[in-house]
């Protein structure tokens, strides 16, 4: 009877983690949806549908339209539930995901900052040619032992890498290098803004912080130079 209720006991504390572990799961996806939606309905709604499509409406009809673009939004994410599932895991597709979106917009975010001869143009294009030169590259490679399809491959197989984590790298790195360039071109042969709309934006322009009077661990140069170093140590650890 004692071993009984021990083993009930056990089974039970099993049990309670399991809940903890789903419960503390299923709070990090709501987050992160709410979130999502959130950005989804307000990216469309009042930068893309108010700006270009239908302005000076009233509040009532965007907020309809926001409504309308949360049900879409979520039935998009419904289909990419099934999409991811033709990959061996998440990672890999979140990789070919940050390849097409988060390379050439790294590069055209790191010219708009740094460079003030960058212009609305020239990154606009620029974003736009290293998202098709990411898609190009993954048409034309697919990894070792994978068909030809959502791996990559769908036009021709020019080149075959040894895992898919290595094809998204080099998706990545084509798609930055593009946007950069293409930025780089089409900024020097376009009208730039004047110095003063750039205040705050560009950093050569904007009036910087004094932190000698700081701490060596509390200055940002500092900070950013650790963690630059831990991810360099990392990558040649793990890497």
């Amino acid at each position: 009877m004692i071993l009984l209720s021990a083993q009930n006991c056990v089974a039970g504390a099993r049990a309670h983690r399991l809940g903890l572990g789903l419960t503390a799961l299923m709070a990090s996806f709501m987050s992160g949806m709410a979130g999502n939606v959130t950005a989804f309905n307000t990216v469309w709604t009042y930068d893309l549908y108010q700006s270009y499509i239908k302005r000076d409406a009233p509040d009532g009809h965007y907020l309809t339209m926001g409504r309308i673009a949360t049900v879409g939004g979520i039935i998009l994410s419904v289909g990419a539930a099934y999409f991811a599932a033709h990959f061996n895991n998440i990672m890999d597709l979140l990789q070919l995901v940050f390849a097409f979106v988060n390379a050439p917009l790294f590069a055209t975010f790191l010219l708009g900052m740094f460079w003030k001869r960058t212009t609305g143009h020239g990154a606009f294009a620029g974003l736009l040619c290293g998202t098709l030169a990411a898609a190009l590259h993954h048409a034309l490679s697919l990894p070792r032992g994978m068909t030809a399809g959502l791996a990559g491959g769908w036009i021709d197989v020019v080149h075959i890498y040894p895992s898919e984590m290595a094809q998204n790298f080099w998706t990545a790195i084509f798609a930055w290098t593009a946007a950069m360039l293409v930025t780089i071109a089409l900024s020097l042969v376009t009208r730039p803004r004047a110095e003063k709309d750039l205040v705050g934006l560009v950093y050569s322009l904007t009036p910087r912080e004094v932190t000698t009077a700081k701490a060596w661990y509390a200055r940002p140069v500092h900070l950013g130079l650790a963690v630059l170093a831990a991810a360099i140590a990392l990558n040649l650890v793990f890497g």
